[in-house]
């Protein structure tokens, strides 16, 4: 009976988890491709600066989300 309990509260969290797995990779992926943008920039430059304030901004903005 406890083993039905613990099993009917997994399988009611279940789709809860796999959505925050979901966007936890798509937001692992979006700062796997700011790291690869960012790579190609001068430190300093406008780009970069701008790059900068896009990824602050993504981060402030997953941050809320989670």
């Amino acid at each position: 009976q406890q083993y039905q309990c613990y099993k009917d509260d997994f399988n009611a969290e279940y789709e809860k988890y796999l959505n925050l797995h979901l966007q936890t990779d798509k937001i692992k992926k979006n700062f796997r491709n700011f790291h690869e943008q960012w790579k190609s920039l001068n430190t300093g430059s406008e780009a970069y600066r701008v790059k900068k304030d896009t990824t602050v901004k993504a981060v402030l903005h997953h941050s809320s989300v989670l």
